[in-house]
């Protein structure tokens, strides 16, 4: 039986066994492959990457969403930049919200994830949810709309991420933000990538003011321990914000919330 090597260093990765191939195609960005496993169900690699267990995506998606959201007092306008598989969205629709816009680059992703993830893609069927396939870097430069809260859910920042943590991309996003407004990003592992972690850290320092990192544990995530970066505009710090009850989660809860921000001693060092 085939099997699945991600590696996070030349000695060390993630090994899963193939039990049946579904799908596996090089779009205009990247090589997609779907796959079913016995104990992680169906997964979604980019590259040779994972980025989606249904076994376990509910801990990203929830924790990259909730967090933020329960920041705010009262998030209405959201934007998800990257996102493809749909979990995220299918999170920020359990607010009450007016609007959210995802912006993916790779169609071929959305199209993949509604023929064999309809858990996380039924969430481009709601009226709230506008879809706009784009490369976000260039569509943030022109956009003259502002957003409560900003997601950026990419892949790992590297290829076609890259940019996602450039200075220019986060100057740009500053642009639409508005004055309570709160933006997260994915960070990575902090054994296996502790210096992209630090970049993106002090980035958001420095241009947004204020950062805090986060952390849970995600399975198929290397190291299965992973990080997130929130910043705040008028905000400051974290905080439970708003009394909105967020239903139909497996993770998140407000406990969770006090709690993630709580950094083991090492990682705290290093983001002194």
């Amino acid at each position: 039986m085939e099997s699945f090597i991600e590696y996070h260093s030349r000695s060390s990765g993630l090994y899963l066994k193939i039990d049946k191939l579904l799908y596996k195609k090089k779009s205009k960005y990247q090589e997609i492959l779907v796959f079913e496993n016995e104990f992680f169900g169906r997964v979604l690699a980019l590259d040779n990457l994972i980025m989606t267990t249904t076994r376990d995506e509910f801990i990203y998606h929830e924790m990259l969403v909730h967090i933020p959201l329960k920041s705010h007092p009262n998030p209405k306008k959201i934007l998800i930049i990257g996102g493809g598989d749909g979990g995220t969205l299918r999170e920020v629709l359990k607010y009450p919200i007016e609007k959210a816009i995802l912006v993916e680059i790779d169609e071929e992703v959305i199209n993949v994830s509604k023929q064999f993830f309809p858990e996380l893609s039924i969430s481009f069927n709601d009226k709230r949810a506008e879809i706009i396939i784009m490369d976000a870097i260039e569509w943030v430069k022109t956009s003259n709309e502002k957003f409560d809260v900003i997601l950026i859910d990419s892949t790992d920042p590297i290829g076609i991420a890259e940019g996602l943590i450039g200075e220019e991309f986060l100057r740009n996003l500053k642009n639409i933000m508005l004055e309570n407004s709160i933006v997260c990003i994915q960070s990575e592992s902090p054994f296996y990538h502790l210096d992209i972690l630090k970049d993106i850290y002090f980035k958001f320092k420095k241009l947004f003011s204020n950062a805090f990192v986060y952390t849970v544990p995600i399975p198929t995530y290397p190291g299965g321990y992973w990080s997130f970066t929130i910043s705040f505009n008028a905000l400051k710090f974290p905080a439970i914000r708003n009394n909105y009850k967020v239903e139909n989660v497996k993770f998140y809860n407000d406990e969770i919330y006090k709690s993630v921000f709580s950094l083991p001693t090492f990682l705290k060092e290093n983001l002194e």
